[in-house]
């Protein structure tokens, strides 16, 4: 089965972008409870320490979209070709 690595790319950028907007939001909004939420998730006992480096504004939200638009349909576009040249060769 052929990948179309295009559409590939797309569809795992806005999924991406979705996530990435909704955390950036959540961080925002409650800083406090996702901070503690991303210690319990990453077992990081001392958040407190970088809590003073958070800074959210709309500015750093649509930078980091953007880039990490780019750089993941980059990714998802170069798995789905990988992928394509070793479903040919078998």
């Amino acid at each position: 089965m052929k990948l179309q690595a295009r559409y590939f790319g797309i569809a795992g950028a806005i999924t991406f972008s979705a996530a990435y907007t909704i955390f950036a939001l959540c961080l925002k909004f409650f800083p406090d409870a996702t901070l503690r939420f991303i210690g319990t998730v990453h077992m990081i006992p001392r958040l407190d320490y970088i809590k003073s480096f958070v800074t959210v504004t709309p500015k750093s939200i649509a930078i980091g979209m953007v880039s990490n638009i780019i750089f993941v349909f980059l990714f998802f576009w170069v798995m789905a070709k990988i992928y394509n040249l070793f479903a040919r060769q078998q």
